[in-house]
C-alpha cells in the first residue's frame, strides 16, 4: 500500500494535497467522521479544488471548497452542498489509517 501522510500532516490545515505516481490528485481530509479522501477534482469543470498548497477548507473547516467557482463540498461525504455543481459529489478514494499512517488501499 502506498503511503500518503501522516495523520499529523492534516493538523495544520486539516486537508493535504497529494500527487500520486500515475499523476491522479488527490486530497485527504480530517473531519469529525475521521480521514477520508476524494480525487482533487470539482464534478463541475474537473479543475483542482485548491489554489494554495493544503488550503481545501472554508475558515471554520466545516466545507471543502472550490476555489475556481465556490462550490462547497461536505468532508464527510463529498457531497456538494452549495455552487454550480449541488447535489453530486467528489470521487471518493479508498484508504487505511493504520499506525498513524493515511495509506492508499488498492
Amino acid at each position: 500500500m502506498t503511503r500518503l501522510c501522516a495523520i499529523g500532516d492534516l493538523a495544520a490545515t486539516g486537508a493535504k494535497g497529494i500527487t500520486l505516481a500515475d499523476g491522479r490528485e488527490i486530497v485527504v481530509v480530517e473531519s469529525s467522521a475521521g480521514v477520508r479522501a476524494f480525487l482533487n477534482s470539482c464534478p463541475h469543470n474537473g479543475v483542482t479544488l485548491e489554489i494554495l498548497p493544503d488550503r481545501f477548507f472554508d475558515a471554520d473547516r466545516t466545507a471543502l471548497v472550490c476555489t475556481a467557482h465556490g462550490a462547497r463540498f461536505l468532508p464527510t461525504s463529498g457531497l456538494c452542498i452549495a455552487g454550480p455543481c449541488a447535489g453530486r459529489h467528489l470521487t471518493p478514494i479508498s484508504i487505511r489509517v493504520e499506525d498513524g499512517e493515511v495509506r492508499l488501499d488498492v
